[in-house]
């Protein structure tokens, strides 16, 4: 018995076995006249008769010591079906009991595996369904310490509709080997790490990339499945190198620290920029692409950038993966090379049939007029916070200056941060509650061109976003009564808080985890897109920027986006889009267009600006 219903229901078959056995047997030496001349096959068949349905005993006729031994098995066989039901009732309750709970194995290949749980899942899930649109079956599974019913239902209600994707959810500790195992990473095609909430989710994240190595199953010579591209984020900078060597060389750790300080930056000094950005990441839009193209053998990199209408041209990888975003425009195309473009599809990469016609008449002279210096406010403190002032010392211009207003003590921020900038003349600290209004009336902030409000370090998130909402309202009222004319951006710790905190205007964007998931859903699913990523959410190296039209093709004039890629071409730019100042009030773009229709003509005004991917971070207007 406790061996379980197989067992049991083993012992009732030899149980049943000897009765009808014993019945026959008894039959035959009890049966009246005539009966012993029947084979005894058929005397087994009719105790076995009598075992399974007593009621054939209503048909006997004989003898009291038959009729006495036919009620005798007639019992026996109703005690013998009466525990048979039960018994494989209660397996079968079991059984669903379990496949209820999520324990069973995952017998898919070529999946996307999840590993944990938290608001970052939901994020993960619809870019993943968004990009198994075009597949006939996908399948994402998910292992996390949860009951499968109740992730189930979370999904169907903040996820909705998975089209043409399964979700398989199953219940297990995802640091544990044993448990990984039941959602066969080794014949996955990626496999996600999220980071979990509450303190130290870097460990979580970290003994998680230890259990996947050592859950894979061993392969044999003759094996030809790849192995899984894992992508996993930590919260810390200083544990990234230790996520990197626990998850392998297959494995990309994101740094949600430095990802999101270097946003905050480079999107604060740079309004529209948040619509580029999200464009990039989400699978919505506009993506970015690898692939092969022959035809181009032999032909400059500067040639390529106008040999397509529907694709922007952003970079070369070589034959060792090696990926140059912007190389120099000389640089030849060889066999073995693959362009790094934006399109709409890996279809609608396709070269152009036609060749363009540069209006030379509508390129204006090349002129970079001087960076204006910049006024920013910081209000709050995190354990990122220091990063983000070293990202505005290396960007802002010579003579900016960077005043932070924090409700902790920065006593040591100040010591090691103040003058660490080539560029940036000044950085002042002030201690003071940000939550109130005096305070941030007190500060001036008519002088200030951005403000950046920086979640605080706290533990619960809520309490944390409570902060910065508080903060949040009372700047943009504050804005609105005294026409202050500055960029906002703000961090959400909580990504459920992120509609509570929307933007008011164009200028005005929100900071929270979500594009960290954006940021892992694209890895998993092309990790060459790391060296991309490094690239443009770097502190050095190519960058975009938005810059006046102006100074590219003359305003009013009748053109297309071949000439304005031909223009931003001579300066070592690559034009990838524009944005529209007539549009720049409009949500969700607010004007900006990635990878226009470069065939496409259009009469740019004074306020119309173009987006280019320039070299270097001291380049941005």
């Amino acid at each position: 018995m406790a061996r379980g219903t197989p067992a049991l229901i083993g012992v009732l078959a030899i149980a049943c076995c000897v009765l009808v056995l014993l019945n026959g047997a008894l039959l035959l030496l009890l049966a009246p006249a005539g009966v012993s001349s029947e084979s005894g096959q058929s005397w087994l068949w009719s105790g076995f008769l009598r075992v399974i349905s007593p009621a054939v005993i209503a048909r006997d006729r004989g003898s009291a010591p038959f009729l006495a031994v036919a009620a005798l098995m007639a019992f026996g066989g109703i005690f013998l079906m009466s525990t048979l039901i039960p018994v494989i009732s209660a397996g079968l309750q079991n059984q669903l009991a379990r496949l209820r709970r999520g324990r069973s194995a995952v017998v898919e290949s070529g999946h996307t595996v999840v590993l944990g749980w938290s608001p970052h899942v939901y994020t993960v899930l619809r870019e993943l369904v968004e990009a198994n649109r075009n597949q006939r079956r996908a399948c994402v599974t998910i292992l996390a310490e949860k009951d499968r019913p109740e992730m189930e239902a979370a999904i169907r209600e903040r996820v909705g509709h998975t089209a043409t994707t399964r979700v398989v959810c199953r219940s297990g500790d995802p640091t544990d080997p044993v448990d990984i195992a039941i959602v066969n990473p080794s014949s996955a095609r990626s496999i996600i790490v999220v980071p979990p909430g509450g303190d130290d989710p870097d460990i979580a994240v970290v003994k998680s990339l230890l259990a996947v190595g050592s859950s894979q199953a061993p392969r044999g010579r003759g094996g030809v499945r790849a192995a899984p591209v894992i992508v996993a984020s930590v919260q810390e900078a200083q544990n990234l190198s230790v996520a990197r060597l626990a998850g392998g060389a297959t494995c990309h750790v994101v740094s949600a620290q430095g990802f999101i300080s270097r946003l905050m930056v480079q999107m604060s000094l740079q309004c529209g920029l948040s619509a580029v950005y999200t464009g990039l990441l989400d699978f919505e839009g506009d993506e970015i692409y690898m692939q092969a193209q022959p035809e181009l053998v032999g032909r400059t990199f500067g040639e390529t950038l106008a040999a397509y209408r529907t694709s922007c041209v952003i970079g070369l990888m070589d034959a060792s993966g090696r990926v140059r975003l912007n190389p120099p425009h000389d640089t030849v195309f060889r066999a073995q090379d693959q362009i790094v473009a934006i399109s709409e599809d890996d279809g609608t990469v396709v070269l152009s049939e036609t060749v363009p016609v540069v209006d030379e008449t509508a390129i204006s002279p090349s002129d970079v007029p001087e960076r204006p210096s910049r006024q920013v406010l910081l209000v709050g403190w995190s354990r990122h916070a220091p990063d983000i002032v070293r990202q505005l010392q290396t960007q802002l211009p010579a003579g900016s200056r960077v005043d932070v207003i924090a409700d902790t003590d920065l006593t040591g921020a100040e010591t090691t941060l103040t003058g660490a900038g080539d560029g940036v003349t000044e950085v002042s600290f002030r201690q003071a509650d940000t939550t109130r209004r005096e305070v941030l009336e007190s500060a001036g902030l008519g002088a200030y061109d951005h403000v950046m409000v920086v979640c605080p370090n706290e533990r619960d998130p809520r309490g944390s976003d409570a902060r910065t909402l508080t903060t949040l309202l009372k700047l943009r009222d504050l804005a609105a009564r005294h026409s202050h004319d500055f960029s906002l951006a703000t961090e959400i710790a909580d990504d459920r808080n992120r509609a509570l905190a929307r933007a008011a205007k164009a200028d005005d964007f929100i900071v929270s985890s979500e594009l960290v998931s954006l940021c892992l859903a694209q890895l998993s699913e092309n990790p060459q897109l790391s060296q991309i990523f490094d690239e443009l959410f770097g502190p050095r190296g190519v960058q975009i920027s938005l810059r006046p039209m102006a100074g590219y093709v003359r305003t009013g004039a009748d053109t297309d986006f071949y000439t304005v890629t031909a223009a931003a071409a001579r300066c070592g730019e690559i034009a990838i889009g524009h944005r529209i100042h007539a549009q720049a009030q409009l949500p969700p773009d607010y004007g900006v267009l990635v990878n226009p229709d470069k065939a496409r003509r259009v009469s740019y005004t004074e306020g119309d600006q173009i987006i280019v991917l320039s070299a270097g971070a001291h380049d941005e207007s």
